[in-house]
């Protein structure tokens, strides 16, 4: 990961000291108005206002309750009175019932009333029905209803008892007919009328439910006008889940949508609130109240609210702050740049500079601008360049007297061992000789063989020298590696035929090809061996691996022995030049392997080491071989 820019540090402390106090006043700033927003509008204003409004349901219902006692009193007269008064009663039931206040008018749809046998003996419709179409309505009223189930409960059971909310077939044709007006819809009540000497008969009544409409309409104008909620819903439904009243008639009769909401509200006893997802797909939040009492009277009110439109406020806030905050990136990135560029430019040259003076080049010069610390940085950093220039060509001197030095000391250390017995067999003659000593022949021989062996361990240390100051892979030719490996494994059991030393060869590279020179690299397999038989001091199996690395595609050969391994602190300096663990030898064996790798563009590491198994792994480029092209 590279490393930031001034100018952009520069601006990330620009955005983080303005940027971030903005950011965290805004989020807390709107986390507090949310949750005004919820805790004022969401859990009190929708679940008080359902609240508010079942109870003027309730209201409306009681005074209903009570205009139907006021007629129930008045019609126990009428059921006492014998055949030839019945008449007379009935028109002063009807007077009476005209005076009931709003009976008719805003109360009922209709008024019945049967005596103890279930003979309808009155019957009127409510005045906001159509007057012309009073005579259909008149054929719909039975002339008995002893058989209704409500006839019976109300008789029987005696008390007042409603009937489940919908169309009536004494106002209807079509009961399964979904209508989409209010007015079509009611809820009716029997209540008891005892008779002394005789059976109860029965008052019945349908409620005007357009009234109960109306609430709905003033709850959802109360929500636009006031609250500016213009998508909010005002619903009532009943304790099957079945909507009865709604701001939208188009769902009337129809379950609530979701399934879920219409049952946790059909079960509610008590106000509160909830979240769901709408028919829409958007959040709403919905405020319940239940009212209405028990049975089939009970009901339900909602009021629903999209969340957008509850959070229209604290959303608006939000797109201001981040319009701000924009803003105020742009301005402070523009004023960064503007004033980052007066550092940077003097910051940049001295950095093209610097990367001069990396290549080599110590000639290099900056100008020596951008106020009193930059000047004084670019005089600093000239000095420093000619320092440098003189240091370099002082320690190049020293670097190649130290080399000199250094190839002085190891060629005479490495030719005064060989020495040594030469000059010790040789004063071993000259005293034999000046002795007459018989066995100076003998020793002139030992002398012999001494000088050869000694000149070959010094033409060796020569060769390694030689080798280590320049290698070259002067004659390079493409090989099949398996079969070159198979062959020199052959040649180097050969070489160490008086040794313990056992080589198996496993090939996996099949055709693969390589460029080398096969005497260079010959040597370093011979010296990995070497190496082996050394260590191990007693038999050595040797095991030679090759195979085609799938990912780079070049040729990775594994040289494994049995070994006791190299020691941890060893390894590390393994490759080094002069570095050696034995009483005899240069140290360059394994660095001459290295150099001689890495002349063919290939590599060599030290794959394993622990006792019975050290590896080493070899990877040299792999050769395509040449395409062959047919006649056609």
């Amino acid at each position: 990961m590279r490393a930031l820019s001034l100018a952009s540090r520069f601006l990330i402390t620009l955005l983080v000291s303005a940027v971030l106090p903005l950011l965290l006043y805004g989020w807390f700033s709107l986390r507090s108005m949310r949750e005004q927003i919820d805790e004022q509008v969401v859990r009190v204003f929708l679940p008080q206002l359902a609240h508010d409004f079942a109870q003027k349901i309730e209201t409306r219902l009681e005074r209903t309750d009570q205009a139907c006692a006021i007629v129930r009193e008045l019609s126990r007269r009428v059921l006492e009175a014998d055949a030839e008064a019945e008449r007379a009663e009935l028109e002063a039931f009807a007077d009476q019932v005209n005076l009931v206040p709003d009976l008719l008018s805003e109360f009922l749809d209709l008024l019945l009333l049967a005596d103890g046998d279930g003979r309808v003996v009155y019957w009127q419709d409510g005045r906001r029905l159509d007057p012309s179409a009073h005579q259909r309505r008149a054929r719909l009223i039975p002339r008995n209803v002893a058989e209704t189930d409500w006839f019976r409960r109300a008789q029987t059971q005696r008390g007042t008892h409603f009937l489940p909310w919908g169309r009536s077939p004494y106002l209807h044709r079509g009961l399964d007919f979904r209508s989409m007006d209010p007015g079509s819809y009611h809820l009716g009540v029997a209540m008891d009328v005892p008779v002394r000497g005789g059976p109860s008969g029965v008052l019945f009544a349908l409620l005007r439910w357009s009234e109960v409409q109306a609430v709905i309409d003033d709850a959802r104008q109360v929500l636009l006008d006031e609250a500016r909620l213009p998508s909010a819903e005002v619903f009532l439904i009943g304790r099957t889940g079945v909507v009865q009243a709604h701001t939208d008639r188009s769902f009337y009769g129809r379950p609530l949508d979701p399934p879920e909401l219409a049952v946790r509200l059909a079960a509610a006893h008590d106000f509160g609130r909830c979240a769901t997802l709408g028919r829409d797909q958007r959040r709403w939040r919905v405020g319940y109240a239940p009212g209405g009492g028990k049975g089939a009277r009970s009901f339900v009110i909602g009021v629903a609210v999209p969340e957008a439109e509850l959070f229209a406020a604290s959303d608006a806030f939000e797109r201001v702050l981040l319009a701000a905050i924009l803003v105020s990136i742009v301005v402070l990135a523009a004023w960064s740049l503007v004033a980052s560029r007066a550092i940077t430019a003097p910051v940049n040259e001295l950095l093209a500079a610097t990367r001069r003076i990396a290549g080599g080049d110590l000639a290099v010069n900056v100008s020596q601008r951008g106020g009193p610390e930059l000047g004084e940085l670019a005089r600093a950093f000239n000095q420093m360049a000619r320092e440098l220039a003189v240091g370099r060509e002082r320690l190049a001197q020293v670097e190649r007297d130290q080399a000199w030095a250094e190839m002085a000391r190891q060629v005479a250390h490495e030719v005064k061992n060989p020495l040594q017995p030469m000059r010790m067999t040789a004063q071993l003659l000259q005293r034999a000789r000046s002795e007459n000593d018989p066995r100076a022949d003998q020793v002139a021989d030992r002398l012999a063989r001494t000088v050869l062996e000694q000149t070959e361990a010094l033409d060796r240390i020569a060769s390694d020298f030689r080798a280590f100051a320049g290698v070259a892979a002067a004659q390079q030719s493409v090989v099949v590696v398996d079969a070159w490996l198979d062959e020199l494994r052959g040649q180097t059991e050969r070489l160490f035929a008086g040794r313990a030393l056992v080589m198996t060869f496993e090939p996996g590279a099949d055709d693969a090809q390589v460029a080398i020179d096969q005497a260079a690299m010959a040597r370093v397999f011979v010296n990995l061996v070497q190496n082996a038989i050394e260590a191990q001091g007693g038999p050595v199996h040797v095991r030679l691996r090759s195979r085609v690395d799938g990912d780079t595609g070049s040729v990775v050969i594994a040289v494994v022995d049995d070994g006791p391994g190299v020691p941890d602190d060893v390894r590390e300096h393994l490759f080094d030049p002069y570095f050696t663990t034995k009483t005899s030898g240069t140290g360059l064996g394994l660095a001459i392997c290295r150099r001689l790798v890495e002349a063919h563009g290939g590599s060599i590491r030290l794959r394993s080491s622990r006792p019975g198994e050290t590896g080493f792994v070899i990877e040299l480029p792999r050769v395509q071989p040449p395409r062959t092209h047919e006649n056609p």
